[in-house]
C-alpha cells in the first residue's frame, strides 16, 4: 500500500479490464490448439487474427462489434 500511485485520467484507458458489457448475453468461443474455450464475443481470439464463434442457442438479437 505504501507504493500506490494515483492514476491520471489520461492513463485510465491503459487499464486492462473485462471490456464493455454487451447489451444481450452472447456466448462465444475460440479454438486454442484444437481445444474449444470460452471467449468474449467483443474480443478477437488469442493472437488477434480470428473472430470468435457464436454458440448455438444465443438470443437472436445477440450482436457485438469487434474493435477496428
Amino acid at each position: 500500500m505504501r507504493d500506490l500511485k494515483k492514476i491520471g485520467r489520461q492513463n485510465l484507458k491503459e487499464i486492462q479490464g473485462s471490456g464493455p458489457i454487451p447489451v444481450h448475453p452472447c456466448n462465444c468461443f475460440c479454438y486454442i490448439n484444437s481445444t474449444k474455450v470460452w471467449n468474449a464475443c467483443n474480443q478477437y481470439c488469442p493472437g488477434g487474427e480470428v473472430i470468435p464463434g457464436v454458440e448455438i442457442g444465443n438470443d437472436p438479437k445477440c450482436d457485438y462489434k469487434l474493435p477496428l
